[in-house]
Parts: C-alpha cells; sequence; structure tokens
C-alpha cells in the first residue's frame, strides 16, 4: 500500500505493538506478510496491460490521499479516476470544492452521477456537472453519467495499455468492476 496516509497509519501501528511489548523484528514479520485490507488500493487484475485497482474511498480527503497514494506508487501510468459518491456525505454539496481539489491529480476523471430518489433536497445535492467543469478547467479530462453500463463503455473504450484504472466508491458501484474487466478483454 502506498501513500502518505499508509506510511502514518504503519507508524501508529509500530508504536502500538512497541507499547504492547512486541520486538522490532515481531513487528518487521508483521509488516512483511502483511497482505493489504479489501478494497484499500486493491489490485483486483490487470487485463491487456491496464490495471484495475479498488479503493473504498468516498470523503474528499480520502479520495486525495488515494490519489496521491496511488500516483506515488505507479508513476509511469496514466491515472484514471473512477468515482461514486454513493454515501448521504459524499451525494450533498457540503464537499463541493473539496472533491474538484481531491479528483484533480487524476489524467481523467469519470464520476457516476448520483441516484436522485435519495431524500437529500434538491439545493444540497451535490453538482457534478460543476466538478466536472472545474476539473476541465483544471486540465482534467472529466465526464459523467447515471448509468453504470455506459460509464463501463466509456472506460474501456477510453483505456489504453498501462492505464490505471483506480475506482473509488463505499459500494458495489453497481457491478462496475467485474463489468469493466470483461469489457477491457476485448477492447485494448
Amino acid at each position: 500500500m502506498s501513500g502518505y496516509h499508509n506510511l502514518e497509519n504503519a507508524a501508529g501501528v509500530y508504536a502500538t505493538a512497541r507499547a504492547l511489548g512486541l520486538t522490532e523484528k515481531q513487528i518487521a514479520y508483521g509488516f512483511a506478510t502483511f497482505q493489504g485490507v479489501k478494497r484499500r488500493q486493491e489490485v483486483r487484475g490487470e487485463v491487456n496491460g491496464v490495471l484495475v485497482i479498488d479503493d473504498f474511498a468516498h470523503h474528499p480527503t480520502a479520495v486525495r490521499e488515494t490519489i496521491e497514494g496511488i500516483r506515488q506508487r505507479y508513476a509511469e501510468r496514466r491515472l484514471w479516476a473512477v468515482f461514486e459518491p454513493r454515501s448521504n456525505t459524499s451525494r450533498r454539496n457540503i464537499h463541493q470544492r473539496e472533491y474538484v481539489d481531491a479528483l484533480a491529480g487524476a489524467d481523467l476523471v469519470t464520476i457516476r452521477e448520483p441516484e436522485p430518489h435519495d431524500k437529500v433536497p434538491a439545493n444540497e445535492r451535490l453538482d457534478v456537472s460543476a466538478i466536472l467543469k472545474n476539473l476541465e478547467a483544471r486540465g482534467v479530462a472529466a465526464d459523467a453519467s447515471l448509468d453504470v453500463a455506459e460509464l463501463v463503455r466509456r472506460v474501456s473504450d477510453g483505456a489504453r495499455r498501462n492505464d490505471l484504472i483506480l475506482v473509488m466508491s463505499n459500494g458495489a458501484f453497481g457491478g462496475f468492476i467485474p463489468s469493466l474487466m470483461r469489457a477491457l478483454k476485448t477492447q485494448v
């Protein structure tokens, strides 16, 4: 796992483990054998040279830190961030500017527009079109759709060898990742 946030987590684990009496050797073994956490920078596969990574990020800080961490580890790859604002907080406009700042670290951005059936009042909803406009102003190609099949088609059609598709959602995203993996097999 990469990123400063994971380095901070590891430092906290080290301090706690030492306070509990573990030796440096025991802690080093724990770090060496740690296989990661499901849905935290989880590599889902590589198809025709396109790497797909899944992350649970949904708060703008987590989105920003995840993109930065992925950039550090995979600097040579074009980074395509695919984001589903699914949580009640992420569907609201309270973090409107923060999402622009967080997503601006990617080369390309695709956003699933939030389902309109939730109980968030219209004047409090995340304005995805404004996010896209602000990202474009920063030189980041960005698009959005409510339809998962359409998003899969766009990403699979636009992906090229050596890309990294970073999918961020706190849910199943309508089966986006398995559908994307199947589509990539016929595209790139």
